[in-house]
């Protein structure tokens, strides 16, 4: 298969840090774009400093970017008072983790951890709203209602078992 140029090469996950989506320029130079667990983006080039951006600047560009409506930085601030910390945020379940080929029951993932998850990405359908009984799959993506306090239980229970 050919790739086209920038196309993702990969979304790695960096624990403790965030997620780091590898891209290629018009030119095929390789850029990569942290988005750190506070919402703030670097964006590292071949050349020079990264670019770096706050939470708010970054999601004003990637709404942007993407063709959906920007929401101004003061409103998006706002917003972001009002839901008190609450954060939407996916974990990818791989081969090997405590929470693989377990139930959401089984788990007591809310009782143990603060964390709701929300829906089960796997394949092209989404599973919204799982039923406790869902049995989870590696490669699964949960996407999880929480505050940012508890993510890191979260991802340390569902991959670990601690």
């Amino acid at each position: 298969m050919t790739r086209r140029r920038g196309a993702p090469r990969a979304t790695v996950r960096l624990p403790g840090v965030g997620d780091r989506l590898d891209l290629t320029d018009e030119a095929g130079a390789p850029l990569h774009i942290v988005r750190l667990r506070s919402g703030a983006v670097a964006i590292h080039s071949g050349s020079g400093p990264p670019l770096g951006l706050d939470a708010h600047a970054a999601a004003a560009a990637g709404a942007f970017i993407s063709g959906h409506p920007v929401v101004d930085p003061v409103l998006a601030e706002r917003i972001s008072d009002v839901l008190g910390g609450l954060r939407f945020d996916w974990v990818r379940l791989e081969p090997g983790d405590h929470a693989v080929g377990r139930t959401i029951d089984d788990l007591q993932v809310r009782r143990r951890t603060g964390v709701t998850i929300v829906a089960v990405l796997r394949g092209p359908v989404p599973l919204v709203t799982p039923d406790p009984g869902l049995r989870l799959e590696a490669r699964d993506e949960l996407v999880v209602a929480c505050s940012e306090t508890d993510l890191d239980a979260f991802e340390a229970y569902m991959t670990g078992g601690s």
